[in-house]
């Protein structure tokens, strides 16, 4: 966390003296830490500066220095290019392996945070699909089921310091949960967010109860490794391994 805050603080230095003038730092300037500590991660963190268009990325880099120019022409082609990078957000760029002026993927980090959802339906509860009831009494309940078989909104917020929170997730049951005909569909508990080499990785926690004692802690169990297909301001499709989501922005 201090390095997150370290590198935040000296980005907002750097990003009016660096992206305008292009000239050497002092001597002085300390080097700063990425903005993840995930091991193996080579992606590069740092600010868009004013030029960039749909063929290069002006990037002045997380750990310091003078701002990059990236060609990007044909990561934009491929649409590697997720989101649209503008004046100061906050960018991950995966370099060419044999060319470091080119980049093959940049990710607006910025534009992807925030409160991402898709329309689910309800399941039918397969207890009540059995039941053996009499015609008018299964045309009443398919009326009801029906009835609920509304799409409802699930999803994710994506928020600073790398927090994740579900939407949409029902906390508890209650009677009228477990009496419905209709099972609610409930998101996956992410709390925590990083993008490591061009994935979004998010992380899914659980209530655990301590070994040798009654209490519990929320701890992460797993991890959901996911690819970027397109991110536009107000819809995000992303590829897991069960297959492709799309979702749009909610405004909250």
């Amino acid at each position: 966390m201090k390095h997150f805050v370290l590198f935040i603080a000296t980005i907002a230095s750097l990003v009016c003296i660096g992206c305008s003038s292009g000239k050497k730092e002092a001597a002085e300037t300390k080097t700063v830490g990425t903005s993840t500590s995930i091991e193996g991660d080579s992606t590069l963190y740092g600010l868009a500066c004013d030029g960039c268009t749909d063929s290069v990325l002006v990037f002045l880099p997380g750990k310091g220095g003078d701002p990059v120019t990236y060609d990007i022409i044909n990561a934009t082609m491929k649409r590697r290019v997720i989101g649209k990078p503008k004046v100061g957000d906050w960018v991950a760029v995966i370099l060419n392996g044999e060319n470091p002026r080119k980049a093959d993927m940049v990710i607006d980090l910025d534009e992807l945070k925030g409160t991402w959802v898709e329309l689910v339906k309800p399941t039918r509860r397969e207890q009540v699909a059995a039941l053996d009831l009499d015609e008018e009494a299964k045309h009443i309940q398919d009326s009801i089921v029906e009835s609920l078989m509304k799409p409802v909104e699930i999803g994710f917020s994506l928020k600073r310091h790398y927090t994740a929170q579900p939407f949409g997730r029902r906390f508890r049951n209650t009677t009228s949960d477990t009496e419905s005909p209709v099972i609610f569909p409930s998101p996956k508990f992410y709390t925590e967010w990083h993008v490591v080499n061009g994935k979004l990785v998010l992380s899914i926690s659980e209530r655990v109860r301590l070994e040798h004692s009654d209490s519990t802690k929320m701890m992460v169990v797993g991890h959901d490794t996911v690819d970027f297909i397109l991110m536009t301001k107000d819809s995000l499709r992303l590829k897991f391994k069960d297959g492709e989501r799309g979702y749009y922005r909610k405004n909250q």
